[in-house]
Formats: structure tokens, sequence, C-alpha cells
């Protein structure tokens, strides 16, 4: 989830944006005491007042565990497509973002078994790591040392973080390329991102294509042309296929509502 997304009461991804001209706010935070497995908290509330229209989830590369003031508690896992969902008002939910290559590491299974869904914590987690990470996110009360007690042996792999930062940084780079300069086959290489994010190389490649539209089109008025060549399209063609694809929407309507 990117620094302009939140959540809504049913656990899904929407533009910050979007949501704070309705009547809901959104903060960051990185985890005090600092820790590689997780990127940030993140607390999202909206008033009694906010407008319950779908909005559109698209796709971010990440997943996260989150809890709502009802006291329900899920894993929200990386997408591959938009989902259209409605914002529960007078909610107010908490989040920890999980570092995409740590994911495998933190849920002890292949990462893939948690792409496009949604998921109790009781389903993916021991009752102690539910019961204790669920009263802290919602208490504000998450810090590294606790984490280190939920997750002991939680790790980051060199190959997945390493493979994942270069997908990111090059997205039009071919996979042939990326592999020849990490020294590592083809084969492992896509097993190993997909089995640690969820994600096939391909489609974190695609989703980031789509998120530097995003950040370059927030900053710069400028044609689809531009930020196609720019972002790492072959062409504007390229773009719309991909974006189609991904939100079910066009681009411009894409920069309009996520923008």
């Amino acid at each position: 989830m990117t620094a302009t997304d939140t959540f809504n009461s049913d656990g899904s991804r929407t533009a910050r944006v979007g949501l704070e001209q309705t009547g809901h706010t959104y903060a960051e935070r990185p985890v005090e005491g600092g820790t590689e497995l997780f990127n940030c908290l993140w607390k999202s509330t909206s008033s009694h007042k906010s407008a319950s229209d779908p909005k559109r989830i698209i796709p971010d590369l990440c997943a996260d565990f989150i809890v709502d003031s009802t006291g329900k508690s899920w894993l929200v896992g990386p997408a591959t497509t938009a989902d259209l969902v409605t914002i529960t008002p007078g909610a107010t939910l908490w989040g920890i973002r999980i570092n995409p290559p740590a994911l495998r590491s933190i849920l002890g299974t292949e990462a893939e078994d948690v792409r496009d869904s949604k998921i109790s914590f009781a389903d993916v987690l021991s009752s102690k790591q539910s019961r204790l990470l669920t009263e802290a996110l919602r208490t504000e009360r998450v810090d590294a040392r606790m984490l280190e007690v939920l997750w002991p042996n939680a790790h980051l792999d060199a190959h997945a973080v390493s493979g994942y930062k270069a997908l990111t940084a090059a997205p039009s780079t071919s996979i042939r390329e990326i592999t020849a300069d990490l020294g590592i086959s083809e084969r492992h290489f896509r097993r190993t991102i997909s089995t640690s994010v969820g994600l096939s190389p391909k489609m974190i490649q695609k989703v980031q294509r789509m998120q530097n539209v995003l950040t370059l089109g927030r900053r710069e008025n400028t044609s689809l042309a531009t930020l196609a060549a720019h972002s790492g399209y072959a062409d504007q063609a390229h773009l719309s296929r991909d974006v189609q694809a991904l939100t079910g929407i066009t681009p411009t309507r894409l920069l309009r509502d996520h923008g």
C-alpha cells in the first residue's frame, strides 16, 4: 500500500485523496525501534457522515494485518486485480504493512496462498499471535520488541529482497536481464519471488509501472504518452492495456480517481 492509500472496514484499499474529501483521515508512522519485516503502522478513520459510495481498490503490491473498531481482524494479501468496496461510515481501522519480501517468513507458508485474499487472523496466525497483535494494533502499542516476540524466527530472504528491489526499480527490464545481473537462474528467481512476495515477477513489474504512472501523474500534468514513456511502458497502448487489466478502468479515469 502506498502512502496515498488507506483501507475500508472490510480490509480493502482505496485512495486516500478521495477519502479525505469525504470525511476520512489516514496517517502512517514507523514502527518504534525499527524492523525490516514491516514497513509502517497506519490508522484510518471515517466520519459518520462519510459517503458510502463504492470505491475502486487498485493493486499496490502490499499485504497488511488489520483490525477494526468492532474487534474484527484480518490479513489482506497482495492483489492482482481491482475490487469495488463500500466504506463503512464511523469505522476506525489500525494496520501494519508487511514488507513484501517478508510475507512468506511472517506467514510461515508460501505467500501465494494469500494472494487476492482477505483472511481472518485465526486462519493465518497462532492464537497467541492473533490475540496479542489485535490488542497491540487497537491500542497503538506496536513496537519492534513486541514484533520480535510474535515472530522470533522471521527473517528476510536475501534473494527475495534483492529480486524485489530489482523488479520495482526497473519494471521495464526483462526477467532474463535481471536474473543475469543477480547471477541466478530464471526458474529459481521466479519461484523465490512468487513464494516470498505472493506475486509473480511479471505481476510485480506490471503493478509497479501503474504505481509509477500515479506517482508521476500527481506531480506533473502531462500526456498519457509521456507518462507511459517515463513509467516503464513500451508505449501508450501498453499503458492502457495494463491499467485496464489491473483496474477495469482507463488510465484517464485512474488518474482522475486516484491521482
